[in-house]
């Protein structure tokens, strides 16, 4: 009895031959799966952090606002009417 099967190039490979090269092809793919998801979990970590960051700097620029309005009620109020007359000034061209 022949145990052999025909490999791409039409050769007679012996089935314990085919068997092992499937076999690095499984462990080198599981390998590279591993490695991706690595490469995942530490993209994941950072995201993250960077996302505690700017709630954090988010955070900040909103306290620094309210003062800014409890402070200067009246700058805010005129720095928006000023922003209004801006864009009405770019948006009619």
């Amino acid at each position: 009895m022949n145990h052999n099967t025909v490999n791409p190039n039409g050769h007679d490979t012996p089935v314990g031959d085919a068997t092992s090269t499937s076999r690095r092809v499984a462990d080198a793919l599981h390998e590279r799966l591993d490695q991706a998801a690595e490469k995942g979990e530490r993209l994941e970590r950072k995201l993250h952090e960077k996302g505690e960051h700017v709630q954090d700097k988010s955070r900040e620029l909103n306290g620094s606002l309210t003062r800014l309005m409890n402070d200067r009620p009246w700058a805010v109020v005129g720095g928006a009417v000023a922003l209004g007359l801006l864009l009405g000034a770019l948006t009619r061209r």
